[in-house]
């Protein structure tokens, strides 16, 4: 980057960047998103961080084949999370015990023995979750995504999305009261 370039350009310049096949411009997209992305897929899958770079990179390489079908009715990065979104459900329908360990793996592999009471409590809680309750949570309160947004990610409608959040929050609070 020279330095009369600006340290972030704005999106739909970055998205004809990256459609011309821009380096620099694929350098700036992984390293704005590549974290939020990596911690969505590590969220939904509930696994080791090796699997969740896996599908990252897996996401990265369908992004860039999907990038000329892009048309800016969303966000580059809701773009990137479905398309991460899709390649979870791959793992999780390809590997049967993938799913069951899913549900017994802790949240993050950040999880220390400096963790809080709480915070373990809450990890286990939220990794007790079925798969689409801790992915919706986490794209809602971590990501802090919209509803609208979070459709277009899990190709649903806005309703199951509210609805579905609801069955979540219930969940959660229902394990953490066990």
């Amino acid at each position: 980057m020279s330095a009369v370039d600006p340290p972030h350009t704005g999106e739909a310049e970055l998205v004809a960047r990256l459609k011309a096949g821009d380096e620099a411009a694929a350098h700036e997209f992984f390293d704005r998103y590549a974290a939020r992305i990596r911690r969505f897929i590590a969220s939904s899958l509930g696994a080791a961080a090796a699997d969740a770079d896996d599908v990252l990179q897996e996401t990265f390489i369908a992004l860039a084949d999907a990038l000329p079908f892009f048309r800016g009715d969303s966000s580059l990065f809701t773009f990137a999370c479905a398309i991460a979104h899709r390649k979870v459900l791959s793992l999780i329908r390809t590997n049967a015990r993938r799913a069951r360990l899913m549900r017994a793996a802790p949240i993050t592999e950040q999880t220390t023995v400096r963790d809080t009471g709480t915070n373990r409590e809450f990890n286990r809680a939220l990794a007790e979750l079925r798969p689409d309750y801790r992915e919706v949570l986490v794209l809602k309160y971590v990501e802090e995504i919209g509803v609208s947004e979070i459709a277009r990610i899990l190709r649903i409608g806005e309703h199951a999305v509210e609805s579905r959040l609801a069955r979540a929050r219930k969940a959660l609070r229902k394990s953490l009261k066990e």
